[in-house]
């Protein structure tokens, strides 16, 4: 039996140095202001052409039940992606480019395979990591894990497309409170955050950077277990003056998990806060969190 273990590496980076088609009539402007743009891109790995295909069309005819969303059609978004490398371990940067590539509010991605496990009693799971991303800012949204376990392949993929179609309203739901949150902008902040010099700069001479007294090794969990997944998350962090760690705002997100296991941890690290001319400031820096799954 494979055992889950994690490949753990923390950075602070210094400057460029490391430390079917759907359309609608709508009849009121204002009910289309309000309508989500919303594009199925699709699930990897690409190789699940067959029963996973299914999977995608089944949350594409929930979502287009609702009138408060417009679905993209595949069409376009085929065009849009040409070039494209699909990815579900994306840069906020990334995620950007390709929303603005499509022309939608929220894209949905993710990962999604069947499973077949011999035993005594074989059965299969269908497994669907499904990651909302809101086009606009880059962040993963909403990310929900599908896990369903049956006697036969048919069945298990039966059961996965009726948890979506229950779940889609929640999803609908989700995607337009997380569209009035970004929109309400948060009150300014007047805490002085330095930006780490690049070494050798003027800005440099005088500067030490936070020096870290504890790694913690964050939790791969068992959603990535699972799905078996390797991925990347990065985080810019607040080090505070008075030694507190600060916003966590994640750049590079992975889902299953991983995104709050690296918060968790980054929230645990002990550090000398860093300085400039013997006095303590506080700076924002990158932190990375690699993570994999090994026998």
């Amino acid at each position: 039996m494979k055992q889950a273990s994690i490949y753990f590496a923390v950075l602070i980076v210094i400057a460029t140095h490391c430390l079917s088609v759907w359309s609608y009539e709508i009849a009121s402007p204002s009910i289309q202001s309000l309508r989500l743009r919303v594009a199925v891109t699709g699930f990897v790995p690409v190789v699940a052409e067959g029963e996973m295909r299914e999977a995608e069309r089944a949350l594409a005819e929930a979502l287009s039940q609702s009138e408060r969303v417009a679905l993209v059609d595949r069409s376009v978004i085929t065009t849009a992606l040409a070039g494209y490398a699909v990815s579900i371990n994306m840069s906020r940067e990334e995620a950007r480019r390709m929303g603005a590539a499509i022309g939608c509010d929220f894209f949905i991605t993710g990962k999604a395979e069947i499973l077949h496990r011999q035993s005594a009693e074989p059965f299969s799971d269908a497994l669907i990591g499904l990651m909302i991303v809101d086009a606009r800012s880059g962040q993963l949204a909403l990310f929900d894990f599908i896990a369903e376990r049956a006697a036969t392949v048919e069945a298990a993929l039966a059961s996965a497309m009726k948890t979506i179609a229950v779940r889609a309203a929640g999803y609908i739901e989700s995607m337009i409170a997380f569209r009035s949150a970004r929109e309400t902008l948060p009150p300014p902040s007047n805490e002085r955050i330095e930006a780490i010099p690049e070494e050798g700069s003027p800005r440099a001479v005088g500067f030490q950077p936070p020096e870290f007294s504890s790694r913690v090794k964050p939790e791969y969990t068992l959603e990535a277990e699972r799905a078996d997944i390797s991925a990347t998350v990065e985080a810019l962090v607040v080090f505070r003056a008075n030694g507190e760690v600060g916003q966590i705002e994640i750049t590079r997100w992975a889902g299953f998990g991983l995104d709050e296991s690296a918060a968790r941890a980054i929230r645990q690290l002990k550090f000398k806060p860093a300085t400039r001319d013997g006095q303590a400031v506080s700076v924002r820096a990158l932190v990375k969190y690699n993570f994999r799954r090994v026998n």
